[in-house]
């Protein structure tokens, strides 16, 4: 079809078709366009609503920023774009039929069932009826109505465009200058003040790394740290999954006190360190691989002045619009190039994103925090990574966010594919270690390296994580390291908490009172040893999560477990409490809860756990902390 070719619209007032209002190519390709960036711009406000704001939808896991505003805009106006390219195309293989009005309408479908899919509380086919209803009304109303309504619907692209690049100029602009404003309002640090950089490894338990005993070389560049550093050999998460760990991590409580679980995000009732950093003149940056559970919606972003979850490559773009979930929902398993979580950053972008940040400001000492997602389910580091520890040539990607029953050989596979990710994370370690002594920025810097929480691969039973407190699940890795002030080659067995990260970073840093984190400053163990025998025994608390296997712990009800410098405790809901002795039994292979002298050690461990490990108790409440107010002034 020429731009002289048109259809012709006969309105019920005039069945000789004497007005007739052509539509041609280019004004329906435009009319496509234009509504594509307004159906997408409507989108974006829906979505920030329901995925950022969480109106009418909690799952924290499908969140999006304010980017989303230009973002579905974008992808729905080339969706229409592509639409009415087919339609025209065919329009010149049928032109004899009216493909184009029809084209138009489809795409007014796929507006209103893009609108109406964005709660997810009205299913597809609820979703698709009502679409087609309206589309109907709509056919019927657009058809008797004047000719210059339409026109103006075809000369509308040029204030769609206008409209789009304000959009994408506002947002870009707002988040920058938000930050400028807040940087150029910093304290001024004390002279000399140290930078302070946090590694999270997700999901990196600590015997699958080369200091802590593992027989494969999976981590040569933390080893070479560990022995510059301090390193605890014994620190326990506290939880085996991420959300509630992290939240330990920034406000120095444990999970009963900052009621982070489930779809619960962190609240702003508790002190974070970053806000505790930025308050004394630290530039602050948090840079996530994890956009699922580290991240803004699950407010983890409070305090840092610049914040990076959402990776927002083409992947991740197409995931976090409307369409881009449903495409993904249905395509199919097993596609080796489609295996990867098209929202997961590699380590690599997460290092990039954060010294391109730390390079544009060096006025200001910086707090930066960073999460590597690599390790986490399905094993998927790039190659040479993934099977440089197997025999075959792409071991893993089984094990996906739930719970397979696998065979030995299999097994294997993903313990393999998990490895060569803790190899390939130990390697982008090495890379920003060298970025920063590029920098001269190593002389200067107190590094933490941990991870939030372990993997399980075949014990007990179980794989992944999420699911109990055993070992495997909680016990992580943890150095402590800064040239020349923090001492070389120290390991320090008696079992500590991740929930120490605050208070142990302030008192290193020199940046003042750390009364607002109750948990003490680990940096005690290694200048005053003596203490060692009276530390606290760190706890771990999971609340129940039914949605694992029925043998599974946590399916039952709650779990808390703690760790003392010989014993574990771990007491449930419903199920009967176990007791280990881990110094002697690494492998939990062994219940001595039901023995006589196990029953003596289980009545003097439970005065450690919350509640006095009692079942009636649960194991997070909003209101479990006291003083809130009083901590924050």
């Amino acid at each position: 079809m020429n731009q002289q070719e048109h259809v012709i619209v006969v309105r019920p007032d005039n069945p000789a078709g004497k007005n007739k209002s052509r539509l041609g190519t280019s004004e329906f390709l435009r009319m496509a366009v234009s509504l594509g960036l307004f159906a997408g711009l409507v989108e974006g406000l829906f979505l920030l609503a329901v995925f950022r704001y969480g109106w009418l939808y909690l799952r924290l896991g499908e969140g999006v920023s304010v980017e989303i505003l230009w973002i579905s805009p974008l992808v729905t106006g080339l969706l229409f774009l592509l639409v009415a390219l087919a339609g025209w195309l065919l329009s010149r293989m049928l032109p004899r039929v009216s493909v184009l009005p029809f084209c138009l309408g489809f795409l007014v479908f796929l507006t209103l069932a893009d609108w109406l899919s964005v709660t997810g509380r009205i299913g597809p086919l609820g979703v698709v009826s009502l679409s087609a209803g309206i589309t109907i009304v709509f056919a019927r109303w657009f058809r008797s109505g004047s000719g210059a309504m339409q026109r103006v619907w075809q000369h509308s692209l040029p204030y769609s465009v206008s409209i789009f690049c304000l959009t994408l100029l506002a947002v870009r602009s707002g988040v920058w200058g938000k930050e400028k404003l807040a940087t150029s309002h910093l304290a001024a640090a004390a002279p000399g003040t140290p930078n302070v950089l946090v590694i999270v490894v997700d999901t990196l338990r600590a015997d699958h790394v080369s200091f802590y005993g593992y027989s494969r070389p999976t981590t040569p560049n933390l080893d070479r740290i560990a022995r510059e550093g301090v390193v605890f050999d014994n620190a326990i998460s506290t939880a085996p999954w991420t959300m509630p760990s992290h939240a330990s991590m920034v406000t120095g409580r444990y999970p009963h006190e900052h009621g982070a679980f489930g779809e619960h995000g962190l609240d702003d009732r508790l002190p974070t360190v970053a806000e505790a950093f930025r308050d004394r003149g630290f530039r602050t940056g948090g840079f996530s691989g994890n956009s699922f559970y580290f991240c803004r919606r699950a407010g983890f972003a409070r305090g840092f002045l610049h914040f990076e979850d959402y990776l927002y490559s083409v992947g991740d773009v197409l995931h976090r619009t409307i369409w881009g979930r449903v495409v993904s929902h249905f395509i199919p398993t097993g596609i080796p190039a489609l295996e990867e979580i098209p929202e997961r950053q590699h380590a690599e972008q997460v290092n990039e994103s954060a010294l391109h940040w730390i390079d544009r400001d060096r006025t200001h000492p910086f707090f930066v925090f960073l999460n590597y997602f690599d390790l986490h389910d399905p094993y998927l580091p790039p190659q040479p990574y993934r099977s440089r520890f197997s025999k075959i040539p792409n071991p893993g990607g089984l094990i996906d966010t739930d719970y397979p029953t696998l065979s030995p050989d299999q097994l294997q596979s993903e313990v393999d594919a998990y490895d060569g990710a803790v190899n390939y994370a130990d390697e982008q370690i090495g890379m920003l270690f060298d970025e920063l002594q590029k920098r001269g920025l190593d002389r200067n810097t107190i590094v933490v390296i941990t991870g939030d929480h372990g993997e399980a691969f075949g014990e007990h039973n179980l794989v992944s994580h999420r699911n109990s407190l055993y070992r495997p699940l909680i016990h992580v890795p943890l150095i402590y390291w800064e040239t020349g002030k923090i001492p070389a080659a120290v390991r320090i067995d008696r079992p500590v908490t991740l929930a120490s990260l605050p208070a142990t970073v302030l008192d290193l840093a020199g940046a003042g009172d750390q009364r607002q984190f109750p948990t003490s400053s680990l940096a005690e163990l290694w200048t005053h040893p003596e203490g060692a025998s009276n530390w606290p025994a760190p706890i771990s608390e999971m609340e129940r999560y039914p949605y694992t296997p029925k043998n599974y712990p946590v399916y039952s009800g709650w779990l808390k477990t703690v760790v003392d410098s010989k014993w574990q405790l771990i007491v449930s809901e419903k199920l009967p409490t176990e007791l280990y002795n881990w110094r002697s039994d690494l492998n939990e292979t062994m219940d001595l809860a039901r023995t006589k002298a196990g029953q003596d050690v289980i009545g003097n461990l439970r005065s450690e756990l919350p509640g006095g490990g009692r079942k009636e108790s649960s194991v997070v409440s909003h209101s479990a902390a006291p003083g809130l107010q009083e901590i924050r002034q």
